[in-house]
């Protein structure tokens, strides 16, 4: 038997009682190799999902610290930081990656992916005072660097930034170019743009061999541009931004980065804040969900498009994707939308079992769903999903959010892949 069959068989040994082996009420037992976890860390203040790959190679995708001053109305905000307000969000999101990297011996983030530039999604330097060493505003991704370090990051417009407007005069995306600057000069960090298609762009880095037949990260969408199913091969669903108003220009959520994760059977997609419920007098191309129906196919794990928000989850997404188990990185009163949990338990787009958890659920939230909030698994937590090796099962553990525990309060499953 060779050295690498060898490896396969001790690990599918090991996972025979992955879910049994985790007590409830007991702190989340540490990343394994051959394992998938993915961590979706609640902070009250927006997405920030954290990946431990098979052999340990890392990943986030967002950091989200929202500013104080709610851009719609110029009220205050007011929510609270989970699990307290003694920290920002990007030090509560490096605390806790730092502590699921426990059996590393220099904890860091191989790769961070920003999936758009909005502050739930990367953090806002508004109303903060927090400075770094490098000059810049500490919010969200540019904060948790000062606590563990990022070798590369991946957005939709690196290294110009005017997609589909220049952005010289917003805050948000000038601070993060002056954090990109100092830490490449400084740090050695590495930036690119995440490029659809590709499946090779992210990968593992310690010791792929072992995986390499049943583990990738294809890249969806972003800006528009969407891969076709074939080889690396995209299409673009934007049109000319010439042949347009700028009224109709594509929105940020609709620019954001889509991604599947696939390890064996078990495949789990992520898709920012992409929508697909159109507004009166949209366009029809506004509809991104679409288009990407066509090129995903049934996963087992989705993180809900735009926080569960009314404008996400259509029918030909869920008709689609037909999810068994789904995530709503929830924050503001209007997540998730009633019609949005509506079609989610609807047997109109597919049939079965599926099981909601939600990171996070604010009492105005509560009241407009209130006879479907039982039908939910969680309403309060950090949801980490856990794939035993070669990826035939997984689990569902809900991570008490009030203090820095990491005690497990529910687990479900373990879960056959689809």
């Amino acid at each position: 038997m060779s050295l690498t069959h060898l490896r396969v068989l001790l690990l599918t040994l090991l996972a025979a009682g992955g879910a049994f082996a985790q007590p409830v009420g007991q702190p989340l037992t540490v990343w394994r190799e051959g394992q998938l976890d993915i961590h979706h860390i609640n902070t009250g203040q927006g997405n920030a999902t954290f990946a431990v790959l098979p052999d340990g190679t890392t990943l986030l995708i967002d950091a989200g610290a929202i500013n104080t001053l709610d851009w719609r109305t110029g009220k205050p905000r007011n929510l609270p930081v989970k699990p307290t307000n003694d920290r920002q969000a990007g030090e509560w999101i490096a605390r806790y990656i730092r502590q699921t990297l426990r059996f590393q011996a220099s904890p860091a983030i191989d790769y961070a992916i920003i999936t758009h530039f909005h502050d739930d999604h990367m953090g806002s330097p508004l109303n903060v005072t927090k400075k770094s060493v490098g000059g810049y505003v500490a919010a969200g991704i540019t904060e948790v660097t000062e606590f563990i370090p990022v070798r590369k990051i991946l957005d939709r417009s690196w290294p110009d930034y005017t997609y589909p407007r220049p952005f010289e005069r917003d805050s948000m995306v000038v601070n993060y170019r002056r954090f990109l600057t100092w830490q490449i000069q400084q740090k050695g960090l590495i930036a690119e743009r995440f490029q659809a298609g590709r499946n090779d762009q992210i990968k593992l880095l310690n010791h792929p061999k072992p995986y390499q037949n049943s583990f990738e990260i294809r890249n969806l969408a972003v800006n528009g541009e969407f891969w076709t199913g074939r080889e690396q091969a995209t299409e673009s669903q934007f049109p000319d931004l010439s042949s347009i108003p700028a009224a109709q220009y594509p929105n940020e959520n609709m620019c954001s980065i889509a991604l599947r994760i696939r390890y064996g059977n078990f495949d789990y997609m992520s898709g920012g804040d992409l929508t697909g419920v159109l507004q009166f007098g949209e366009p029809a191309w506004h509809d991104v969900e679409t288009p990407l129906a066509k090129i995903v196919g049934p996963v087992d794990v989705q993180l809900l498009d735009h926080h569960g928000y009314e404008d996400s989850q259509n029918g030909a997404l869920l008709a689609s994707l037909r999810p068994r188990v789904l995530v709503i990185p929830a924050w503001a009163s209007s997540h998730p939308g009633r019609k949005v949990l509506e079609r989610i338990y609807s047997d109109e787009f597919y049939t079965g079992e599926r099981d909601v958890f939600a990171t996070n659920l604010l009492d105005e939230a509560k009241l407009t769903i209130s006879d479907l909030l039982p039908r939910l698994k969680s309403t309060s937590g950090h949801v980490v999903i856990r794939v035993e090796p070669a990826g035939k099962t997984y689990t569902v553990l809900v991570i008490d959010d009030a203090d820095e525990s990491m005690r497990v309060k529910a687990l479900y499953g373990p879960y056959q892949t689809q």
